[in-house]
């Protein structure tokens, strides 16, 4: 079959690089022709060789600006008009590039408004089935400008999944949701974020070099407190420092909120953090095998709840142990604490405690490594695809979708 997948990010966003592309490529090795459609954060600066290219058997082309400039930490927010104009030539953009492919399958990557129009329209068009993955509660997790545009998400998130054929999500909370929602449980798949598996003993990247002889706790993700608690975790590591001052904190990675973090790193007084920025991602994998563990920091809200952490992915399958909080699938992915410490979310006081105990414990922190990369595996790509493929067969079996070479 020919699949088309309508991001609304491009291959700079955990989205697409973490979830779609590793999908994308799973099913491409299959025999299937796959496409990302996408958006891009700097357009008009985007080289015409870059626009279009192949990925890991994955075509992946770039077709118009997405709904903010620039990347994380450079970002600059449209004002209402001029996204309004953006977000409507981004839509048909995609379209149009939809259109053109006439791909069998059409699955919308976020039930946004920009790709759900543009997948909804195409899907008419083309008399082709639509379907949508849901990985984050959309309407909670968006930065927006106004009431409006929040509203305008949430109507799109609730009411996108169902008129589609089947619908994918990373988390229980979201299937749960969905199925609220009305979506048929028969047209539901759980299919979480994964991780391709790390050998053990791969070097650190240059920029981690002089600390690897150093306990090292390791935060990779988004520097957006809204969505991320790097501010709890760097309230925690005030207390982890006191007791065990030769620990340090790395954290990789770049966001709106980096310079209002910084300045709490230093009126808490914080020697030993390391921001190291935005890394290339197999640079950033290759920190997790020189870190003692890594840190979700969470507080319980919906959207934590709505999020399958690929740093806990990526981590299971760097065989490091993760401490994070209690709250949506963790305890799932943590193997009920055997990969790792569950804390109370929120707390920066328990946080800090399971950081310490982890980090004074070497062999507990061997054992949790070893119950870290088997349940790794639960999360190869691989496995997930076959979840992932489930729903077109389902679909299938309602509607005559095409088989491989029957075009």
């Amino acid at each position: 079959m020919r699949i088309a997948f309508l991001c609304t990010s491009g291959m700079d966003n955990a989205s697409p690089r973490g979830r779609w592309l590793p999908i994308a490529r799973e099913l491409a090795r299959t025999g299937h022709e796959l496409h990302l459609l996408l958006l891009h954060p700097t357009y008009d600066k985007l080289p015409a060789n870059k626009r279009e290219q192949v990925i890991e058997g994955v075509r992946v082309t770039h077709v118009a600006q997405m709904h903010v400039y620039g990347l994380p930490g450079e970002r600059r927010y449209f004002t209402p008009a001029e996204l309004i104009k953006v977000s409507l030539r981004a839509a048909f953009a995609l379209r149009r590039a939809c259109v053109r492919l006439c791909p069998d399958i059409i699955h919308v990557c976020k039930p946004q408004p920009i790709n759900g129009l543009a997948g909804w329209l195409a899907a008419r068009q083309l008399r082709r089935p639509l379907f949508v993955d849901c990985d984050d509660y959309e309407a909670e997790a968006n930065r927006t400008n106004s009431a409006f545009q929040r509203k305008m998400l949430a109507w799109w998130e609730d009411r996108l999944p169902l008129h589609a054929q089947g619908v994918t999500v990373n988390t229980r909370f979201l299937f749960e949701r969905c199925r609220a929602l009305g979506v048929p449980e028969a047209r539901l798949r759980y299919v979480p974020n994964g991780a391709d598996a790390l050998p053990a003993h791969v070097p650190p990247p240059p920029a981690l070099a002089r600390l690897v002889r150093q306990p090292i706790v390791l935060y990779v993700g988004t520097l957006s407190i809204a969505s991320h608690a790097v501010d709890l975790l760097l309230e925690a590591f005030a207390k982890v420092e006191s007791q065990l001052p030769e620990v340090q904190l790395v954290i990789v990675g770049d966001g709106d909120d980096r310079d209002v973090l910084k300045a709490q790193a230093h009126r808490l007084g914080l020697h030993n953090v390391h921001w190291l920025g935005r890394l290339l991602p197999d640079e950033a994998r290759r920190c997790y095998v020189a870190a003692y563990c890594s840190v979700d920091p969470v507080r319980d809200t919906p959207t934590m709840r709505a999020r399958s952490p690929l740093k806990i992915a990526e981590s299971l399958a760097a065989g490091t142990p993760v401490v994070t909080g209690d709250v949506g699938d963790r305890r799932e992915m943590l193997a009920n604490g055997e990969a790792g410490v569950l804390v109370q979310a929120g707390d920066a006081g328990t946080l800090a405690n399971g950081l310490c105990y982890l980090l004074a414990n070497h062999g507990r922190r061997e054992r949790m490594a070893q119950h870290a990369r088997t349940k790794a595996q639960a999360y190869a790509w691989d496995k997930l695809c076959r979840q992932w493929m489930e729903i077109y067969e389902v679909a299938a079996q309602r509607q005559h979708i095409r088989e491989p070479g029957a075009r």
